[in-house]
Protein backbone atom coordinates (compact mmCIF):
# COMPACT_ATOMS: atom_id res chain seq x y z
CA UNK A 1 0.00 0.00 0.00
CA UNK A 2 0.96 3.60 -0.14
CA UNK A 3 2.98 4.62 2.53
CA UNK A 4 2.18 8.14 2.55
CA UNK A 5 0.34 11.28 1.15
CA UNK A 6 2.52 12.32 -1.40
CA UNK A 7 2.31 9.04 -3.51
CA UNK A 8 -1.08 8.93 -3.23
CA UNK A 9 -1.62 11.91 -4.34
CA UNK A 10 0.46 11.26 -7.15
CA UNK A 11 -0.58 8.30 -8.23
CA UNK A 12 -4.71 10.06 -8.42
CA UNK A 13 -3.37 12.37 -10.62
CA UNK A 14 -1.68 10.02 -12.76
CA UNK A 15 -4.70 7.88 -13.29
CA UNK A 16 -7.00 10.76 -13.94
CA UNK A 17 -4.83 11.94 -16.81
CA UNK A 18 -4.38 8.41 -17.98
CA UNK A 19 -8.47 7.93 -17.79
CA UNK A 20 -8.40 11.02 -20.42
CA UNK A 21 -6.28 9.26 -22.41
CA UNK A 22 -2.35 10.31 -21.65
CA UNK A 23 0.43 8.00 -21.47
CA UNK A 24 1.01 8.93 -17.95
CA UNK A 25 4.15 8.08 -15.71
CA UNK A 26 5.48 9.04 -12.69
CA UNK A 27 8.52 9.92 -11.11
CA UNK A 28 11.05 10.74 -14.26
CA UNK A 29 14.59 11.57 -12.96
CA UNK A 30 15.70 14.65 -15.68
CA UNK A 31 19.82 14.28 -16.17
CA UNK A 32 22.10 16.46 -17.30
CA UNK A 33 25.38 14.70 -18.53
CA UNK A 34 25.09 12.00 -16.23
CA UNK A 35 24.06 14.53 -13.31
CA UNK A 36 20.88 14.42 -11.34
CA UNK A 37 18.74 17.80 -11.63
CA UNK A 38 15.34 17.47 -10.69
CA UNK A 39 12.63 14.92 -10.66
CA UNK A 40 9.36 15.27 -12.90
CA UNK A 41 6.73 14.07 -10.12
CA UNK A 42 4.12 13.28 -14.02
CA UNK A 43 4.89 13.06 -17.18
CA UNK A 44 2.02 13.27 -20.13
CA UNK A 45 2.43 12.24 -23.60
CA UNK A 46 -0.54 12.13 -26.25
CA UNK A 47 -0.85 11.51 -29.65
CA UNK A 48 -3.63 13.49 -30.85
CA UNK A 49 -3.29 13.56 -34.84
CA UNK A 50 -0.92 11.93 -37.42
CA UNK A 51 0.90 15.60 -36.47
CA UNK A 52 -0.05 16.60 -33.26
CA UNK A 53 1.61 15.37 -30.29
CA UNK A 54 1.04 16.70 -26.53
CA UNK A 55 3.58 16.57 -23.86
CA UNK A 56 3.13 17.94 -20.66
CA UNK A 57 4.83 17.86 -16.95
CA UNK A 58 2.47 18.00 -13.61
CA UNK A 59 3.79 18.95 -9.97
CA UNK A 60 1.60 17.55 -7.32
CA UNK A 61 2.07 19.60 -3.94
CA UNK A 62 0.00 18.02 -0.92
CA UNK A 63 0.74 20.76 1.40
CA UNK A 64 0.55 24.69 2.06
CA UNK A 65 4.02 26.67 1.95
CA UNK A 66 4.56 29.86 2.85
CA UNK A 67 5.74 30.16 -0.46
CA UNK A 68 2.58 29.10 -1.95
CA UNK A 69 3.33 30.59 -5.66
CA UNK A 70 6.43 28.91 -6.05
CA UNK A 71 5.07 25.60 -7.35
CA UNK A 72 4.07 27.78 -10.30
CA UNK A 73 7.30 29.09 -11.02
CA UNK A 74 9.19 26.08 -10.74
CA UNK A 75 6.93 24.05 -12.76
CA UNK A 76 7.17 26.86 -15.45
CA UNK A 77 11.14 26.94 -15.85
CA UNK A 78 10.59 23.24 -15.66
CA UNK A 79 8.82 23.24 -18.76
CA UNK A 80 11.55 24.83 -20.03
CA UNK A 81 13.99 22.65 -19.59
CA UNK A 82 11.94 19.34 -20.62
CA UNK A 83 10.51 21.44 -23.62
CA UNK A 84 7.24 20.38 -22.48
CA UNK A 85 4.14 21.69 -24.21
CA UNK A 86 1.79 22.57 -20.91
CA UNK A 87 2.61 22.42 -17.26
CA UNK A 88 0.24 21.73 -14.60
CA UNK A 89 0.53 22.04 -10.83
CA UNK A 90 -1.74 20.01 -8.61
CA UNK A 91 -2.03 21.28 -5.02
CA UNK A 92 -4.40 21.23 -1.99
CA UNK A 93 -4.10 24.86 -1.33
CA UNK A 94 -7.35 26.25 -2.22
CA UNK A 95 -5.96 29.84 -2.14
CA UNK A 96 -7.76 31.66 -4.86
CA UNK A 97 -4.33 33.78 -6.28
CA UNK A 98 -2.49 30.40 -6.66
CA UNK A 99 -5.02 29.96 -9.28
CA UNK A 100 -4.74 33.49 -10.90
CA UNK A 101 -0.73 33.16 -10.77
CA UNK A 102 -1.10 30.10 -12.97
CA UNK A 103 -3.01 31.63 -15.23
CA UNK A 104 -1.30 34.57 -15.66
CA UNK A 105 1.72 32.14 -16.71
CA UNK A 106 0.08 29.41 -18.84
CA UNK A 107 0.15 27.19 -16.01
CA UNK A 108 -3.12 24.93 -14.91
CA UNK A 109 -3.44 24.64 -11.80
CA UNK A 110 -6.06 22.29 -10.56
CA UNK A 111 -6.67 22.57 -6.54
CA UNK A 112 -8.00 20.62 -3.60
CA UNK A 113 -11.68 20.91 -4.69
CA UNK A 114 -10.37 19.02 -7.64
CA UNK A 115 -8.48 16.11 -5.55
CA UNK A 116 -11.22 15.79 -3.29
CA UNK A 117 -13.36 14.94 -6.29
CA UNK A 118 -11.23 12.52 -7.78
CA UNK A 119 -10.31 10.72 -4.40
CA UNK A 120 -13.89 9.61 -4.75
CA UNK A 121 -14.37 8.68 -8.29
CA UNK A 122 -10.76 6.98 -9.34
CA UNK A 123 -10.38 3.91 -7.19
CA UNK A 124 -6.78 2.31 -6.87
CA UNK A 125 -7.12 -1.21 -5.79
CA UNK A 126 -6.53 -3.02 -8.75
CA UNK A 127 -3.12 -1.49 -10.12
CA UNK A 128 0.41 -1.59 -8.45
CA UNK A 129 1.51 1.59 -7.41
CA UNK A 130 4.91 2.65 -8.27
CA UNK A 131 5.92 2.43 -4.79
CA UNK A 132 4.79 -1.18 -4.82
CA UNK A 133 6.43 -2.26 -7.53
CA UNK A 134 9.88 -1.06 -6.47
CA UNK A 135 9.22 -3.23 -3.42
CA UNK A 136 8.58 -6.18 -5.20
CA UNK A 137 11.86 -5.26 -7.13
CA UNK A 138 13.90 -5.06 -4.15
CA UNK A 139 12.58 -8.59 -2.76
CA UNK A 140 15.12 -10.00 -5.38
CA UNK A 141 18.12 -8.35 -3.10
CA UNK A 142 20.86 -9.24 -5.57
CA UNK A 143 18.72 -6.82 -7.81
CA UNK A 144 21.42 -3.98 -7.42
CA UNK A 145 24.39 -6.04 -8.10
CA UNK A 146 22.62 -7.85 -10.94
CA UNK A 147 22.54 -4.96 -13.65
CA UNK A 148 20.95 -2.32 -10.92
CA UNK A 149 17.36 -2.84 -11.84
CA UNK A 150 15.59 -0.02 -10.18
CA UNK A 151 18.75 2.07 -11.88
CA UNK A 152 18.05 0.56 -15.08
CA UNK A 153 13.95 1.65 -14.59
CA UNK A 154 14.93 5.08 -14.16
CA UNK A 155 17.53 5.68 -16.47
CA UNK A 156 14.55 4.68 -19.20
CA UNK A 157 12.16 6.99 -17.93
CA UNK A 158 14.63 9.92 -17.90
CA UNK A 159 15.26 9.24 -21.25
CA UNK A 160 11.74 10.69 -22.07
CA UNK A 161 12.88 14.15 -20.72
CA UNK A 162 16.60 13.81 -20.77
CA UNK A 163 17.40 12.67 -24.14
CA UNK A 164 16.35 13.20 -28.24
CA UNK A 165 14.15 10.26 -29.33
CA UNK A 166 16.58 7.91 -30.81
CA UNK A 167 18.68 7.59 -28.02
CA UNK A 168 16.30 7.51 -25.66
CA UNK A 169 15.02 4.94 -27.67
CA UNK A 170 18.41 3.08 -28.31
CA UNK A 171 18.21 3.22 -24.22
CA UNK A 172 14.69 2.09 -23.32
CA UNK A 173 15.00 -1.31 -25.95
CA UNK A 174 18.86 -1.92 -24.51
CA UNK A 175 16.83 -2.45 -21.15
CA UNK A 176 13.93 -4.54 -22.34
CA UNK A 177 16.35 -6.64 -23.49
CA UNK A 178 18.30 -6.63 -20.50
CA UNK A 179 14.94 -7.76 -18.17
CA UNK A 180 13.57 -10.00 -21.61
CA UNK A 181 17.29 -11.81 -20.47
CA UNK A 182 16.46 -11.95 -16.73
CA UNK A 183 12.87 -13.25 -17.33
CA UNK A 184 14.46 -16.69 -18.29
CA UNK A 185 17.93 -16.75 -16.36
CA UNK A 186 15.88 -15.17 -13.02
CA UNK A 187 13.25 -17.86 -12.81
CA UNK A 188 12.35 -16.64 -8.90
CA UNK A 189 12.33 -12.98 -10.00
CA UNK A 190 10.59 -13.27 -13.24
CA UNK A 191 7.08 -12.07 -12.86
CA UNK A 192 9.41 -8.69 -11.54
CA UNK A 193 11.35 -8.93 -14.81
CA UNK A 194 8.41 -9.02 -17.01
CA UNK A 195 7.05 -5.97 -15.57
CA UNK A 196 10.13 -3.73 -15.89
CA UNK A 197 10.35 -5.53 -19.44
CA UNK A 198 6.56 -4.24 -20.32
CA UNK A 199 7.67 -0.95 -18.90
CA UNK A 200 10.44 -0.71 -21.08
CA UNK A 201 8.85 -1.43 -23.60
CA UNK A 202 5.92 1.25 -22.83
CA UNK A 203 9.07 3.63 -22.94
CA UNK A 204 10.25 2.46 -26.35
CA UNK A 205 6.98 2.52 -28.07
CA UNK A 206 6.87 6.64 -26.90
CA UNK A 207 9.87 7.54 -28.03
CA UNK A 208 9.78 5.99 -31.12
CA UNK A 209 6.57 7.75 -31.82
CA UNK A 210 8.01 11.00 -31.02
CA UNK A 211 11.11 9.97 -33.46
CA UNK A 212 8.57 9.34 -36.45
CA UNK A 213 6.78 13.14 -35.53
CA UNK A 214 9.34 14.79 -37.70
CA UNK A 215 8.45 12.29 -40.54
CA UNK A 216 5.07 11.77 -40.68
CA UNK A 217 4.22 13.43 -43.60
CA UNK A 218 7.19 11.28 -45.34
CA UNK A 219 6.28 8.15 -47.90
CA UNK A 220 7.18 4.85 -46.66
CA UNK A 221 10.92 4.68 -47.62
CA UNK A 222 11.21 8.07 -46.35
CA UNK A 223 10.45 6.79 -42.51
CA UNK A 224 12.27 3.40 -43.27
CA UNK A 225 15.23 5.15 -43.73
CA UNK A 226 14.61 7.86 -40.89
CA UNK A 227 14.22 4.86 -38.39
CA UNK A 228 16.56 3.16 -39.79
CA UNK A 229 19.20 5.94 -39.58
CA UNK A 230 17.51 7.36 -35.94
CA UNK A 231 18.44 3.20 -34.43
CA UNK A 232 21.67 3.09 -36.29
CA UNK A 233 23.63 6.17 -35.32
CA UNK A 234 21.54 7.11 -32.33
CA UNK A 235 21.14 10.58 -33.56
CA UNK A 236 17.85 12.88 -34.45
CA UNK A 237 18.21 13.29 -37.89
CA UNK A 238 20.86 15.44 -38.38
CA UNK A 239 23.61 13.08 -39.54
CA UNK A 240 25.51 14.09 -36.84
CA UNK A 241 27.19 10.84 -36.08
CA UNK A 242 27.84 10.14 -39.35
CA UNK A 243 29.41 13.35 -40.17
CA UNK A 244 31.56 12.86 -37.01
CA UNK A 245 32.84 9.23 -38.18
CA UNK A 246 33.46 10.81 -41.79
CA UNK A 247 35.91 13.53 -40.19
CA UNK A 248 37.34 11.21 -38.17
CA UNK A 249 38.52 9.09 -41.29
CA UNK A 250 39.60 12.39 -43.16
CA UNK A 251 42.12 13.03 -40.30
CA UNK A 252 43.04 9.30 -40.36
CA UNK A 253 44.01 9.72 -44.39
CA UNK A 254 45.39 12.57 -44.36
CA UNK A 255 47.58 12.76 -41.12
CA UNK A 256 48.96 8.72 -41.10
CA UNK A 257 51.69 6.72 -42.59
CA UNK A 258 49.17 4.32 -45.07
CA UNK A 259 46.40 6.80 -43.80
CA UNK A 260 44.25 5.61 -46.94
CA UNK A 261 44.44 2.00 -45.84
CA UNK A 262 44.05 2.61 -42.22
CA UNK A 263 40.87 4.85 -42.78
CA UNK A 264 39.72 2.26 -44.96
CA UNK A 265 40.20 -0.42 -42.45
CA UNK A 266 38.51 1.04 -39.72
CA UNK A 267 35.49 2.26 -42.34
CA UNK A 268 34.73 -1.81 -42.67
CA UNK A 269 34.57 -2.20 -39.47
CA UNK A 270 32.08 0.91 -38.36
CA UNK A 271 30.24 -0.63 -40.83
CA UNK A 272 30.23 -3.95 -39.77
CA UNK A 273 29.43 -2.72 -36.57
CA UNK A 274 26.54 -0.36 -37.22
CA UNK A 275 25.22 -3.64 -39.67
CA UNK A 276 24.95 -5.57 -36.70
CA UNK A 277 22.43 -3.20 -34.91
CA UNK A 278 19.80 -4.84 -36.57
CA UNK A 279 17.77 -1.52 -37.36
CA UNK A 280 16.03 -3.14 -40.47
CA UNK A 281 14.14 -5.15 -38.00
CA UNK A 282 12.48 -1.62 -36.64
CA UNK A 283 12.72 -0.09 -39.95
CA UNK A 284 10.32 -2.44 -41.80
CA UNK A 285 7.77 -3.05 -39.43
CA UNK A 286 7.18 0.68 -37.92
CA UNK A 287 7.29 2.56 -41.37
CA UNK A 288 3.95 1.23 -42.29
CA UNK A 289 1.23 3.57 -41.58
CA UNK A 290 -1.18 1.65 -39.00
CA UNK A 291 2.08 0.22 -36.83
CA UNK A 292 3.09 3.19 -36.43
CA UNK A 293 -0.24 4.84 -35.64
CA UNK A 294 -0.73 2.23 -32.70
CA UNK A 295 2.18 2.95 -30.64
CA UNK A 296 0.95 5.29 -28.39
CA UNK A 297 -2.37 3.47 -27.31
CA UNK A 298 0.22 0.12 -27.15
CA UNK A 299 2.53 2.00 -24.73
CA UNK A 300 -0.51 2.89 -22.73
CA UNK A 301 -1.35 -1.01 -22.48
CA UNK A 302 2.03 -2.49 -21.96
CA UNK A 303 1.90 0.53 -18.93
CA UNK A 304 -1.29 -1.04 -17.61
CA UNK A 305 0.12 -4.60 -17.89
CA UNK A 306 2.98 -3.51 -15.63
CA UNK A 307 1.29 -2.25 -12.72
CA UNK A 308 -1.83 -4.58 -13.21
CA UNK A 309 -1.85 -5.93 -9.09
CA UNK A 310 -2.57 -9.72 -10.41
CA UNK A 311 0.40 -11.44 -11.96
CA UNK A 312 0.63 -10.07 -15.86
CA UNK A 313 -0.04 -12.87 -18.77
CA UNK A 314 1.42 -11.15 -21.83
CA UNK A 315 -1.48 -13.17 -23.68
CA UNK A 316 -4.04 -11.10 -22.51
CA UNK A 317 -2.48 -8.31 -25.00
CA UNK A 318 -4.04 -6.99 -28.12
CA UNK A 319 -2.93 -8.67 -31.27
CA UNK A 320 -1.07 -5.19 -32.29
CA UNK A 321 0.32 -5.68 -28.94
CA UNK A 322 1.90 -8.94 -28.91
CA UNK A 323 3.04 -8.08 -32.51
CA UNK A 324 5.07 -5.06 -31.57
CA UNK A 325 6.52 -7.45 -28.68
CA UNK A 326 7.50 -10.11 -31.26
CA UNK A 327 9.36 -7.12 -33.11
CA UNK A 328 11.42 -5.92 -29.85
CA UNK A 329 12.19 -9.63 -29.20
CA UNK A 330 13.94 -9.59 -32.52
CA UNK A 331 15.47 -6.50 -32.17
CA UNK A 332 17.26 -7.46 -29.04
CA UNK A 333 18.00 -11.10 -30.03
CA UNK A 334 15.54 -12.29 -27.44
CA UNK A 335 13.26 -15.96 -28.34
CA UNK A 336 9.80 -13.89 -28.84
CA UNK A 337 7.88 -17.19 -26.16
CA UNK A 338 10.18 -15.82 -23.46
CA UNK A 339 7.98 -12.68 -23.55
CA UNK A 340 5.05 -13.65 -25.22
CA UNK A 341 4.64 -17.26 -23.08
CA UNK A 342 5.32 -15.63 -20.05
CA UNK A 343 2.53 -16.41 -17.33
CA UNK A 344 2.40 -16.48 -13.58
CA UNK A 345 -1.21 -16.63 -12.68
CA UNK A 346 -5.10 -16.22 -14.25
CA UNK A 347 -5.25 -12.17 -15.28
CA UNK A 348 -7.00 -10.02 -13.47
CA UNK A 349 -10.90 -9.97 -13.88
CA UNK A 350 -12.26 -7.01 -15.79
CA UNK A 351 -13.40 -4.03 -13.40
CA UNK A 352 -16.93 -2.71 -13.35
CA UNK A 353 -18.28 -0.32 -15.66
CA UNK A 354 -18.28 2.49 -13.03
CA UNK A 355 -21.83 4.76 -13.12
CA UNK A 356 -21.51 8.01 -15.41
CA UNK A 357 -22.54 10.01 -12.66
CA UNK A 358 -19.62 9.11 -10.62
CA UNK A 359 -16.79 8.90 -13.11
CA UNK A 360 -14.83 12.10 -13.77
CA UNK A 361 -15.56 14.02 -16.10
CA UNK A 362 -13.44 13.24 -19.72
CA UNK A 363 -12.00 14.56 -22.15
CA UNK A 364 -10.93 14.15 -25.67
CA UNK A 365 -8.03 11.63 -25.38
CA UNK A 366 -5.03 13.76 -24.91
CA UNK A 367 -7.02 16.91 -24.53
CA UNK A 368 -6.22 18.85 -20.79
CA UNK A 369 -9.54 19.97 -19.25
Amino acid sequence: MLGTKGPLLEEIVRAYFAKQGFFALRSLPLRYEGEDVTDVDIWLYARQSASVRTRAIVDVKNKKSPRALEPVLWTKGLQTVTNADRAIVVTTDNSPHIVKFGQKHKVIVLTNAFLDRLLKTLPLQDRLSLEELLDAIRKYSGQKADGDWIRRLEDTKSGLISLSAFPALNRSLASFGFFVNRIESRPHFAEQALRCALLCASVACITLDAALERVVFEDTPGRQKAILDGVTYGDSGDSRTQKGIDNVLALLEENMENGKVIANEAKRAITASFQGVRADILAEHFSREHNSSQLVPIARELESLAHQRHAPATATLSPDARALMGVFADFVQAKRQVILGATFAKAAPTPPVEDAEQSPQKAEPGKLL
